[in-house]
């Protein structure tokens, strides 16, 4: 009884006393281009000065610091996944949380991806946009490439964003291409969402619900925001194992 009072009142303060993007404050701008690293756990430090955690879901996963394929600079993260299989998904990934996009903003996300080899791997994941949670991370968006072709998926109840039938474009492979994602969030059909490749915009789609609706503030997905950006192979495929290399990165709010 005491729990569920205190749950009601706590749900209350938020709702009346507080300005909840004030209250759920965070940055909306990081940028790296991994050269200030040396090892992995360099870029985990505490409160989230540089990346917040990693994911790596099998034993064989792992990321490492890597010089022998760059897009700038001396270094870029390497990311190794085994394929997913009936015991789940199979990620290697980092993510930046604590970030704050508002509905009414536009969020940028890009970065260069260098993928190895030109076997299948449809839905294979490579960036997320979310709202965190307690334990993993709500409802939210993400860049899933299907057939070789980019297109943009939701972790809620929306129709897939693909690209235009007949124009669509593969996705180069054993070369870096820069993917540049914006959003204009809107928990309402006010929203959009824009991909380039390589500098060709290749999705550009309006009237679109790019955040969850609200339910209560302790739920997944509910105030209005994103602020959780992961990067890397953030599921991988079923049909192959993976390495990829990702550099220069950004995440940042337009508006």
């Amino acid at each position: 009884m005491k729990i569920e009072i205190v749950t009601i009142l706590f749900v209350a303060i938020i709702f009346t006393g507080c300005n909840k993007e004030k209250f759920f404050d965070g940055p909306d701008f990081f940028q790296d281009d991994i050269e200030s690293y040396s090892i992995l756990s360099d870029l985990l430090l505490p409160n989230d000065q540089y990346w917040s955690f990693t994911q790596l879901t099998r034993a064989e996963n792992n990321i490492t610091i890597d010089t022998t394929k760059v897009h700038s600079g001396n270094k870029s993260l390497k990311f190794v996944a085994k394929k997913s299989d009936n015991d789940g998904a199979s990620k290697s990934s980092i993510a930046k949380q604590n970030m704050a996009f508002w509905d009414g903003e536009t969020v940028r996300m890009s970065a260069w991806y260098f993928i190895e080899g030109t076997n299948a791997l449809d839905w294979l994941f490579l960036m997320d946009l979310e709202e965190q949670a307690a334990i993993g991370a709500g409802p939210g968006m993400r860049l899933a490439l299907v057939d070789n072709k980019l297109r943009v998926e939701y972790k809620f109840n929306e129709k897939d964003i693909t690209q235009q039938t007949g124009q669509e474009i593969d996705f180069p492979r054993n070369q870096w291409v820069q993917v540049v994602w914006e959003v204009t969030l809107s928990q309402k059909n006010k929203g959009a969402v824009r991909l380039w490749q390589n500098g060709q915009l290749i999705i550009d789609s309006k009237n679109n619900r790019t955040l969850p609706k609200d339910i209560l503030y302790f739920q997944q997905g509910t105030k209005g925001m994103y602020s959780s950006c992961e990067i890397g192979i953030t599921a991988n495929s079923k049909d192959n194992n993976l390495t990829i290399w990702v550099d220069d990165i950004k995440f940042e709010k337009l508006n």
